[in-house]
């Protein structure tokens, strides 16, 4: 029996995300101020608001950048996540045998401390918040035999069919 389950989340916007808006916002208006206070020779009239324009065009890039959603898709014991920037771009981020997991549990585990501390393994972050109830994480090699640390929050279904394809190393009920 086949198993496929999509789900998406929409990441919150942490203060660093707030942050990089409003200097984001400050650092443009003040340089497209600057740019058509400054006397000038009226031939560059157009290069200004060329550059105003582009700096218009910058600002709402890097504004809308800021909103993120992250697809997972569970396919028979895969799961890829991809990272949707602004609903207008998707990028894969990875893609899992989920039989080569060494642990899968909710952030309650105390593993999950353990290796958020641990500095040689490298966290991948697909989730709504860090601090979000539902949070889990999964520790598992990559291809070029590194640990990796993906924090995400799957859905009843897709913990379910990761735990079908490798239930030894699933601990959910923490």
């Amino acid at each position: 029996m086949d198993i496929f389950v999509e789900q998406m989340v929409k990441k919150n916007k942490t203060i660093k995300d707030y942050i990089k808006i409003v200097l984001c916002l400050i650092v443009s208006f003040a340089l497209i101020f600057a740019l058509i206070m400054s006397p000038g020779i009226p031939a560059i009239g157009s290069i200004v608001f060329a550059v105003c324009a582009g700096m218009i065009y910058l600002m709402y890039r890097l504004i809308s950048n800021t909103n993120l959603e992250y697809e997972y898709c569970f396919t028979n014991g895969n799961l890829d996540v991809d990272k949707i920037i602004n609903a207008r771009s998707r990028k894969n981020m990875i893609d899992i045998n989920t039989r080569r997991i060494d642990i899968m549990a909710t952030r309650k585990n105390r593993a999950f401390n353990l290796n958020m501390q641990d500095r040689s393994i490298k966290k991948i972050y697909a989730c709504t918040d860090i601090n979000a109830d539902d949070l889990c994480f999964m520790i598992y090699i990559d291809d070029d035999g590194n640990r990796r640390m993906l924090l995400f929050n799957p859905n009843d279904e897709i913990k379910e069919g990761i735990r079908r394809y490798n239930p030894q190393k699933v601990f959910l009920d923490d």
